[in-house]
């Protein structure tokens, strides 16, 4: 076996999982909604669906989560799930009997996150130990009958996971949650007998375990999401760090407490999903120093574990006993049979673009994933559903972008003969540019997993072709599809500003992806308009800086409004470390030569720059020529990805593969 670590059994208190992958707990709204619009839900057969595609993959463990215990923690986002109701139970089996038919070990998340709630619908107050912000409302402090209260809750909750069906609960102590916030000075500034010693600061974590255990019953495993290191770079305000995770570790350890501790890092907000810029294994040196603390207890790592190798690594060093993986098992469920069975080179990366899981739920909205369609749809597009078509035909795909790919991999799967055209000398379309921004190399992987998708279902490709109509028809097809993608311009007007602009037609004016393609022959001084809040600007901007090029970036927006806010934090702040004049809420009024005038857009105060080029990113508009040339001449003829209009490339995807299936 090439993982032997990683496949070998794991002994988590009562239970044993088949290896050492564990699917972690995540928020997804993919809750049964309640039938009051705004009040929390329960789980159900839709996140049953979804969690049994990983076990069905290989997981050892699956965490559902987080399911919430009480009234005052049950709002933070839409469609949370509510755990203290009894009502809650037939759901719960609904889920783990799902789960448990592929083997997989079903643990459930329970958590209350304190300070983080708000209530604009609700009205609750936010609970905290402490009157210490953790989010855009200020907290009541805990009085000592709520602390029992929360205990008591936390027991009826486990009690329902129990009775419907889990192997294991997982306390959430980390990521700025309530327990994390009785665990650390920083956010505990009581004097009572919560406060003030790590015993004292530990109360509640030990009698939310201790009822826990008593409520759930010997034969289900209990443990903590554990927080392992606030990251603060504040001296002396008593964040916790990785001595501190350790400590409580040891403490947990000696009391018989814990069966297992899966330790994270980071805060609410920012911090908990890391995007592409931060390294992989980012969180796997606080996991290391709380085993090292520990003698029985296991002990989980996470954060950005995006391949089998990397795991293994983990488990052959001692760091850690598991592997939490999240964004790589959305991407790929069958991550950890492609790692068993030797073929980890088919396995479908995690770029760590955070625009469909993370961004998805800023936005308040079911998670999806830019590289995976299938995500939250497993009942129409998972496993089992990719059938063979009913009768073989020759479909010709023009366009070898994300859209094209898709949609030539999948039509191939079904049984098809599949001809893909690509007019330049290599395929990925956009993507390859898209990589080329500072950080985000791993972006490559939309493109070339596809690439090899295609390579391993037979796909006829042919590069360097000039797709005309006549030559498509050529080639007799019985269906085409259409992903002749997209161009950039100059001059499309977006909701937050007007284009175009006076001397934007001037040959020194670019659109992004022309000054992306040729900035080693831009000027000394570049001034960049970002029209949609999307990551060009930011991206080409920390490019253009770092070479030394006095570069500033206009924005009519007050923040990159089309991106996560942990990409964004990361990538602003790279981009300005580098140099990078960033100018939000401001506007682009007109070009001229080496100077442009811009205006604050609250002010209303017009200022000239200089600026050798001027650079805009606005929205694209589709190439469909060659699908309204083809219209009415072909029996079966689709447009996919910006070839229907010009939008991320998570839409791409979705269009090719609905398309490669509909053939």
């Amino acid at each position: 076996m090439a993982f032997p670590h990683l496949f070998s059994p794991l002994r988590i208190g009562p239970v044993e999982a088949r290896n050492r992958i564990v699917f972690g707990a995540h928020f997804t709204m993919f809750s049964e909604p309640s039938s009051v619009f705004g009040e929390p839900g329960f789980y159900g057969d839709r996140l049953g669906r979804y969690l049994a595609e990983r076990a069905r993959g290989g997981a050892g463990v699956v965490i559902a989560g987080q399911a919430q215990v009480h009234p005052t923690t049950a709002y933070q986002m839409h469609n949370n799930a509510v755990a203290w109701d009894p009502a809650s139970v037939p759901h719960f089996r609904r889920l783990t009997s799902r789960v448990r038919a592929h083997g997989a070990l079903t643990f459930l998340q329970l958590a209350h996150n304190g300070g983080v709630n708000q209530g604009p619908w609700s009205k609750l107050p936010a609970w905290a130990p402490s009157p210490v912000a953790n989010s855009l409302e200020a907290p009541k402090t805990l009085e000592e009958h709520e602390i029992a209260e929360l205990v008591e809750h936390f027991a009826r909750s486990a009690a329902n996971a129990a009775a419907g069906g889990f192997d294991g609960i997982e306390i959430h102590g980390a990521h700025g949650y309530l327990i994390h916030e009785f665990l650390s000075p920083k956010s505990n500034r009581r004097t009572d007998r919560w406060g003030g010693s790590l015993e004292n600061r530990m109360r509640f974590l030990v009698e939310v375990l201790e009822a826990v255990r008593a409520a759930a019953g010997p034969h289900v495993a209990v443990g903590v999401r554990l927080v392992g290191d606030e990251e603060s770079r504040t001296p002396g305000d008593g964040a916790l760090g990785p001595d501190d995770a350790a400590a409580i570790a040891a403490r947990l350890e000696d009391a018989g407490l814990a069966d297992f501790l899966n330790v994270s890092v980071g805060i609410s907000g920012i911090g908990m999903v890391r995007p592409l810029y931060v390294p992989h294994l980012c969180g796997t040196y606080a996991a290391a120093r709380v085993k090292q603390a520990v003698q029985r207890t296991p002990v989980f790592t996470v954060h950005r574990v995006l391949t089998p190798e990397e795991a293994e690594g983990i488990l052959e060093r001692g760091e850690a006993d598991a592997v939490t993986v999240v964004r790589a098992l959305i991407a790929d469920p069958e991550w950890a049979n492609k790692a068993r069975d030797g073929s980890t080179a088919t396995i479908r990366r995690c770029t760590g673009v955070n625009q469909g899981c993370y961004g998805n739920l800023t936005l308040g909205l079911p998670v999806t994933c830019v590289t995976n369609p299938a995500v939250g749809r497993e009942d129409a597009l998972g496993h089992g559903t990719l059938v063979q078509a009913s009768k073989k035909k020759r479909v010709v795909v023009v366009g070898g972008g994300p859209a094209g790919l898709e949609a030539a991999w999948v039509a191939a799967a079904r049984g098809h003969e599949v001809i893909l055209l690509e007019r330049g000398p290599r395929l990925g379309g956009k993507i390859p540019l898209a990589a080329s921004l500072p950080g985000r190399e791993e972006i490559g992987d939309l493109a070339a997993w596809r690439i090899g998708e295609c390579a391993r279902r037979g796909v006829d490709v042919r590069l360097g072709v000039d797709a005309t109509a006549d030559a498509v028809l050529a080639l007799e097809p019985g269906a085409v599809i259409v992903a002749t993608g997209g161009r950039a311009t100059r001059d499309l007007p977006t909701k937050s500003h007007p284009l175009p602009v006076e001397g934007g037609d001037q040959a020194h004016v670019l659109d992004h992806e022309d000054a992306l393609r040729r900035w080693q022959s831009l000027g000394s001084r570049v001034l960049i308009l970002d029209a949609v809040g999307f990551i060009e600007a930011i991206g080409l901007g920390e490019l253009l800086a770092a070479s030394g090029r006095e570069t500033t970036v206009v924005t009519p927006l007050a923040y990159p409004m089309a991106l996560d806010r942990e990409t964004s934090a990361y990538a602003l702040a790279r981009a300005v470390q580098a140099g990078l004049r960033w100018r939000p809420n401001t506007a682009l009024v007109a070009v001229g030569q080496g100077e442009a005038t811009v205006l604050d857009v609250l002010s209303r105060r017009p200022e000239r720059v200089v600026a050798d080029h001027v650079v805009i990113r606005t929205h694209g508009l589709p190439c469909d020529e060659l699908y309204a040339a083809l219209r009415g001449r072909v029996s079966e003829l689709l447009r996919v990805g910006d070839a229907v209009a010009v939008r991320p490339a998570d839409r791409a995807i979705f269009d090719g593969h609905l398309a490669g299936r509909k053939v």
